[in-house]
């Protein structure tokens, strides 16, 4: 966004051979179960989330065991390795945090003014889980990591001051696909539509993911200068829906929220490869288990370049399966 001074994530590197390198605008994590995709993108949270100084002044140390759901900070360097070292560049400032297999941590890392802080939306519906979960969480050792209580943190704030680019359009957008708009009272939300309003338990698991992203534009924690983080947003989402949510976050993209997503869906995929123009900026990256030393990853910014894309090659395997059933129908 010309003029717009922002927090842009730039090179992430990690054990000092996987190197990443993201574009301003949408950035897609493909591959097969367990390669990786969701910790990458909870580590970037955790580094641009504890390491700079935002609206809660929360600047200490990045937990990692909170962020992970692990019993002590060894737990997440990688097996056979010593140390995990990380290695992120946000507005050309390096900041670095390594995890040794004895438990202790050490970084450097820098604190910034803005009040800018990532926004990490988890696989698992929180909007419909919101009241008393912050105080159960920090009171109770309960089996949710922290993006989770961070999510209905962000959920149930106040509107920030500052909103981005006509916001009330892509609102509208939204407020189409789940035929009403979102109200919060007593720490539970309800959408409201013409038939009445309805408490967010009783919504469809698709409208939740819908109405959480809803929140946070209307909160303002989606303004220009954003980091988005989400975890598989095809998650219980009807396919019919998915090229409005890509038309949403291009749209948010196009105002100046960087984006994050981790996905399994070929709809998702295709719809963002149909609808981006030349002037979007994505980037694909395919993330693929080797036999001997964890992931590697490439990228690309076309879409039929993407090397492994085990989405469109099960489907390819799907239509070539179909195809020759069909002709051994017509042969007998």
């Amino acid at each position: 966004m010309p003029g717009h001074q922002s927090l842009r994530l730039q090179n992430f590197t990690v054990f000092k051979d996987v190197s990443l390198e993201f574009c301003e605008g949408i950035n897609v994590f493909v591959g097969e179960n367990g390669t990786g995709k969701t910790h990458a993108m909870k580590v970037l949270y955790g580094l641009q989330r504890f390491t700079a100084k935002f609206i809660d002044s929360d600047h200490a140390t990045i937990p990692w065991i909170k962020l992970f759901q692990t019993k002590n900070n060894s737990e997440i360097v990688r097996i056979h390795y010593k140390v995990s070292d990380l290695n992120l560049k946000i507005n050309n400032i390096d900041i670095s945090a390594s995890v040794y297999l004895d438990n202790s941590i050490s970084g450097f890392y820098y604190y910034s003014d803005k009040e800018e802080r990532p926004v990490f939306v988890p696989s698992l519906d929180m909007i419909s889980h919101t009241k008393g979960f912050i105080s159960l969480y920090d009171n109770y050792d309960i089996d949710f990591d922290l993006t989770h209580r961070d999510i209905v943190s962000l959920l149930l704030s106040p509107e920030k001051r500052s909103m981005i680019e006509n916001p009330p359009e892509i609102l509208k957008t939204l407020e189409k696909i789940m035929g009403g708009s979102i109200e919060e009272e007593g720490e539970r939300f309800y959408l409201k539509t013409p038939q009445g309003r309805h408490p967010m338990p009783l919504v469809a698991d698709g409208m939740r993911k819908i109405a959480t992203l809803y929140q946070l534009i209307k909160n303002g924690w989606l303004e220009p200068g954003a980091v988005l983080f989400w975890d598989e947003p095809e998650t219980h989402l009807n396919p019919l829906l998915m090229d409005e949510i890509i038309q949403v976050l291009l749209e948010l993209a196009r105002s100046g929220v960087q984006i994050f997503l981790a996905t399994h869906n070929y709809v998702i995929l295709k719809e963002l490869d149909l609808q981006a123009t030349k002037e979007d900026s994505v980037r694909y990256f395919s993330f693929e288990l080797t036999p001997s030393d964890g992931a590697k990853v490439t990228w690309t910014e076309d879409y039929s370049q993407i090397t492994p894309n085990p989405i469109a090659q099960q489907f390819d395997s799907i239509y070539d399966r179909e195809l020759n059933r069909s002709l051994g129908v017509r042969a007998k």
